[in-house]
């Protein structure tokens, strides 16, 4: 028994770095990641290349240090050479814009250093829940990880290949221009993204272990059940026992998922509590370019001259819309999916006969119960945000109020310019260069 579950370990083991192995090294090319992380104990380096470690870290250190200062200085440069020619209104937004990116992108790239052990430390939990999982009878499928993984990174390359290809068009194939813009849209927002993936990443393996959990539950309600009713179906007169201990074992099974239940529950607030501030960051910088190019959608409307770069910045638009939702998105529906299976488990419970006399299963399900009042309730990221579905309305309304200021703001403007040039969606938009 011990050398099989000493195999199920290692074999969890193996499973669980082939399916982190792309996003590790991805991440770790964008700085999103340390260099020299370490996932399990037995992966730690030997103490003679300890020299080779400290330069590993240096060297990751001067990285990301390069990439902070390849957004803040194109920022700085953007700020300088086209923002001033915005109306009040949208260049305080676009300020706001600027310091939450350049925000994010800071504190993707030194909280990944800063927390560096917590990948170590979620790891290990994951692969013990796994392993209790596998000894009550579950499956763990690490491939269905890997791929849901896969399809999320290939949908993200192809989507910023796409918004590199209309940014360079744009810039009307201006070298330079392009650069600026990439490193102030496109790459910090890489950076953002790939911190919110390794987020919803260990809340889907919380989501799956849930889901196995619920499984199990279900399962030995099934076999309990037949169980008793073959014991009725041959001694109709006699009171409901034990047969053969095989309720016992059901105890002992059902103390072992509370417990991983219980450690499940530990893990998701320590995620959120370790990614909250990043959340919130994220969702601020979202709700504020959301509100920009709701509004360039709009001025789109009123331009009188239709031209080709237009359509390249009305397009480029439609894209960052399309990003910042899947951003809030990749926050909200992982919880969403793991409240929602944590919350599924107390119905389950109610499917055992607790009017059979047996002491352990009955003491197992009162503790489990008990276990699961205490852990009601939302998951919130820094105490701030509610991380629930229903945000998504509550930004929408935000966002349909903001709008309307932001139109008649731009109203006043347009009619308070004698020469009725006011601003223009050209002048709004993402000006990357070729106004």
């Amino acid at each position: 028994m011990v050398l099989e579950l000493l195999s199920n370990k290692q074999l969890f083991r193996s499973d669980f770095l082939q399916s982190t192995r792309r996003l590790l090294r991805i991440g770790q090319l964008f700085g999103t990641v340390p260099w020299a992380v370490t996932l399990f104990e037995g992966d730690e380096r030997p103490v003679a290349s300890s020299w080779q470690v400290r330069l590993l870290c240096a060297s990751n250190v001067l990285y990301s240090l390069a990439l902070m200062v390849a957004v803040v200085v194109a920022t700085v440069l953007q700020h300088v050479e086209y923002d001033w020619q915005m109306p009040f209104m949208t260049r305080m937004l676009y300020i706001s814009e600027y310091i939450t990116a350049n925000g994010v992108v800071m504190l993707v790239l030194a909280g990944c250093h800063y927390q560096r052990r917590c990948y170590g430390r979620f790891s290990e939990q994951l692969l013990a829940i796994a392993n209790d999982v596998a000894t009550c009878g579950g499956a763990v499928d690490f491939r269905r990880v890997e791929s849901m993984l896969n399809r999320v990174l290939a949908s993200a390359i192809l989507f910023f290949a796409s918004v590199l290809m209309v940014d360079f068009l744009y810039n009307d194939r201006m070298f330079w221009s392009f650069v600026r813009s990439s490193a102030i849209y496109t790459l910090s927002n890489v950076i953002n993204v790939l911190g919110l993936v390794q987020y919803a990443y260990v809340l889907y393996f919380a989501f799956l272990f849930y889901h196995n959990t619920n499984q199990l539950l279900m399962s030995y309600t099934r076999h309990s059940r037949d169980a008793r009713d073959d014991k009725r179906r041959y001694c109709p007169a006699e009171i409901v026992l034990p047969i053969n201990g095989a309720l016992y074992d059901y105890a002992q099974l059902i103390d072992v998922l509370r417990r991983t239940h219980l450690q499940l529950s530990k893990l998701t607030e320590q995620v959120n509590g370790c990614f909250g501030i990043l959340i919130v960051s994220t969702t601020t910088a979202s709700f504020i370019v959301l509100s920009l190019q709701f509004f360039a959608i709009y001025q789109a409307t009123t331009v009188r001259r239709w031209t080709l770069n237009e359509t390249y910045l009305l397009v480029y638009t439609v894209l960052w819309i399309v990003l910042h939702a899947a951003k809030v998105l990749m926050i909200l529906y992982p919880c969403h999916l793991t409240q929602q299976e944590r919350d599924r488990t107390g119905p389950i419970l109610y499917h055992f006969d607790t009017t059979a006399r047996d002491v352990a299963l009955n003491n197992a399900l009162t503790k489990f119960s008990s276990q699961l009042l205490h852990q009601q309730g939302s998951q919130t990221a820094c105490g701030v945000i509610n991380l629930e579905m229903t945000l998504i309305s509550t930004m929408v309304g935000a966002l349909t109020t903001y709008l309307v200021i932001l139109i008649q703001f731009d109203t006043a403007v347009t009619q308070g310019q004698a020469n009725g040039n006011g601003s223009s969606f050209a002048g709004n938009g993402r000006n990357n260069g070729s106004t």
